[in-house]
C-alpha cells in the first residue's frame, strides 16, 4: 500500500505509455493517457494534502535511456513516489534488430534495474514498478509472449527484493482485449493504449496502489 503525505511529489517516469503525448509539451504537462487520469483522480480525491505529480515519460526509451537520465529527470526532482514503466522497447527493439536475449544481457538489465531502485531506497522514495506487457494484436505480437513473460518475472522479483509495489498490467488489459476487442484497448500494435487502454491502467495503477 502506498501512503501519501501533505505535498508528496508523485513522479511518473518511462517510455511512451507513459509520455503519451506530453513530450510535445514537457514542462508540467501530464499527457493525456493513464498519468493524467490518475492525476485527476487523485486530486479530486486527495485535495488537502496538496499533491505535486510529475510525467517524466519519454517516447522510445529503453532502460538504457532512463538509466541516462535518471538524475535530472528523476533524483533531481526531489520525489516521495515514483512509479517505474519501461521494458517493451527493450524487447521490441532487440526483436526488430535480430538481436536474441542472453542471460548476460538479462543480468546486465537486472543491474541497471538494481541501481535505479537503490538510488530510490536510499532516499525513502516510495517505488511502484508496472509490468511490462503486449495483446496478440497483431499476430507477430504472439513472437514477443516469450521475452514479456520473462520481463514480467524480472520487474516481480525486482519489486519484492525492494519492497515495491508491483502494478499488474499483462493479465487485465489482455483479458480486456479478449472481451472487447484487442483493438480497443491497444489499436493497431498490440502495446500503445488507446483512451480506453489507459483508462484500464489507471485503473490498476489505483487498484494495486491502494490509492
Amino acid at each position: 500500500m502506498v501512503q501519501l503525505q501533505h505535498k508528496n511529489t508523485l513522479l511518473f517516469i518511462g517510455d511512451s505509455i507513459t509520455d503519451a503525448g506530453r513530450g510535445e509539451y514537457f514542462g508540467a504537462n501530464l499527457g493525456q493517457g493513464y498519468v493524467n487520469m490518475i492525476a485527476g483522480q487523485l486530486y479530486r480525491q486527495y485535495i488537502p494534502l496538496q499533491l505535486n505529480i510529475l510525467n517524466q515519460g519519454v517516447g522510445g526509451d529503453k532502460l538504457t535511456d532512463l538509466f541516462t537520465r535518471w538524475q535530472v529527470d528523476c533524483l533531481d526532482l526531489n520525489p516521495d513516489i515514483v512509479t517505474i514503466q519501461i521494458g517493451i522497447n527493450d524487447i521490441w527493439h532487440r526483436l526488430s534488430a535480430g538481436i536474441p536475449y542472453t542471460e548476460t544481457i538479462l543480468e546486465q538489465y537486472k543491474e541497471n534495474y538494481r541501481y535505479l531502485l537503490k538510488t530510490l531506497t536510499e532516499r525513502e522514495v516510495q517505488i511502484i514498478l508496472v509490468e511490462p506487457y503486449v495483446l496478440p494484436y497483431p499476430e507477430d505480437r504472439l513472437d514477443w509472449r516469450p521475452y514479456v513473460d520473462i520481463m514480467k518475472e524480472v520487474i516481480a522479483d525486482l519489486a519484492e527484493e525492494y519492497g515495491a509495489t508491483l502494478v499488474k498490467l499483462d493479465d487485465a488489459l489482455n483479458q480486456a482485449g479478449e472481451n472487447l476487442g484487442y483493438e480497443t484497448i491497444t489499436g493497431a500494435d498490440g502495446v500503445h493504449p488507446t483512451s480506453l487502454g489507459h483508462a484500464f491502467i489507471a485503473d490498476q495503477w489505483l487498484r494495486h496502489t491502494g490509492l
